[in-house]
């Protein structure tokens, strides 16, 4: 542990003289050659600034602390107040200069891509999927040799960023494209309700933009009954929906297995 030496030690000695204390014991020391002398004319201090070991201690400092107590024990001073200690500190110190940086950083992605899987998909009616047009995707029955006719969906499967969604909460993150085309699901804006459309795009990766998660639903499984529901991730509420009639376009509901369907079966994994 450092000495310290005690006020009646320091009283004995001279301010002035070319010995200092060293940091393990209490014999008088040489001296090392000066850099610079400040003195702060408000208060009557001189301070010495010795060129030697960069090495900082605790008794350092603390032998500061002492030397400035016996000088405010002369009657010849005035009070020293903080603000002269940081006066003659501010002559004594270089002032360090701070730049400023602006940057960026990017944030993690609200969703995270992670894999596809295809399943073929079927209503609680056991409609299909059928792309009749390159934009409209319809549900109906199909038998024999029209079976063919069915769409697989090419699901992506994501990890959110959040802990609203995910594995083990029943609600994970899919996009829904059909398999052997570009084109994806999206729920989007029209008039005053929420519509289902299909965009010819690739969301197989991360979903960064909150634009994008139109095309985001999350996958409500009921293990027990191994049914699913696909709820929109930017319009909660609103399900993937079929017609209680054929041949009608896949659509989005608000009320979900009232006056639709929007329960599904998934096989074919």
């Amino acid at each position: 542990m450092a000495f310290v030496p005690d006020l009646d030690t320091l009283e004995s000695s001279s301010l002035n003289e070319e010995t200092f204390y060293g940091p393990d014991c209490l014999c008088l020391q040489k001296k090392p050659r000066l850099d610079l002398e400040v003195a702060s004319p408000e208060v009557g201090i001189q301070v010495t600034v010795t060129k030697g070991h960069g090495t900082r201690t605790f008794r350092r400092a603390a032998v500061l602390v002492v030397a400035v107590t016996k000088l405010l024990k002369r009657p010849a001073h005035k009070d020293f107040a903080d603000s002269d200690l940081g006066g003659f500190l501010d002559d004594i110190f270089e002032p360090v200069s701070f730049q400023r940086i602006e940057g960026s950083y990017t944030g993690a992605p609200i969703y995270r891509y992670t894999r596809s899987q295809s399943f073929d998909i079927l209503d609680i009616d056991q409609k299909c999927f059928v792309l009749e047009s390159p934009t409209q995707l319809v549900a109906l029955h199909l038998q024999g040799p029209s079976a063919g006719q069915k769409v697989k969906l090419n699901i992506a499967l994501y990890r959110p960023r959040s802990s609203k969604g995910g594995l083990g909460t029943g609600r994970m993150p899919v996009a829904l494209g059909i398999k052997g085309y570009q084109l994806y699901m999206s729920c989007v804006m029209s008039g005053a309700e929420p519509v289902l459309q299909l965009e010819e795009a690739d969301v197989r990766r991360d979903i960064e933009s909150v634009e994008l998660t139109r095309f985001i639903f999350y996958r409500l499984d009921s293990p027990i009954e191994g049914k699913t529901r696909f709820e929109s991730a930017a319009f909660p509420g609103w399900f993937i929906c079929t017609s209680l009639q054929p041949r009608q376009p896949v659509g989005i509901t608000n009320r979900p297995d009232q006056v639709n369907i929007a329960t599904y079966e998934l096989s074919g994994r």
